[in-house]
């Protein structure tokens, strides 16, 4: 092969490279930020005070306090707002109405939410 002429890739080779890369790239955990308006599909009290909750759809990535997983997001005993946020994630969970969590960090704390009406 003549090193001054043109190397092409096929289309074929290329889109085969192209799913490769997509699937060899970490999962990253979601957050700082909103989440997309979900479901509230579980709620689990905690030892340590917290909530946890899963969302449909489901969270990446997360660290939930107690271990329960990374498709749950956690408000910690300490956050101010713990027993409002509750309320609303429980009349969320009871009746179908929807919410978006804004999360603080990478590891999925909820910091704020919306609460949103049935769809």
């Amino acid at each position: 092969m003549n090193p001054n002429s043109n190397f092409r890739i096929g289309k074929g080779f290329r889109l085969a490279l192209a799913a490769l890369a997509a699937t060899s790239i970490p999962a990253m955990a979601q957050g700082p930020g909103w989440t997309g308006v979900s479901t509230v599909i579980e709620l689990v009290n905690t030892s340590n005070g917290g909530v946890n909750v899963r969302l449909s759809p489901d969270l990446t990535g997360c660290t939930s306090q107690s271990g329960y997983g990374s498709v749950y997001a956690s408000i910690y005993p300490n956050h101010p707002g713990l027993n409002r946020i509750k309320a609303d994630l429980t009349v969320a969970f009871a009746t179908g109405a929807r919410v978006a969590l804004y999360l603080g960090d990478n590891t999925c704390t909820v910091v704020e939410m919306r609460l949103y009406p049935p769809s």
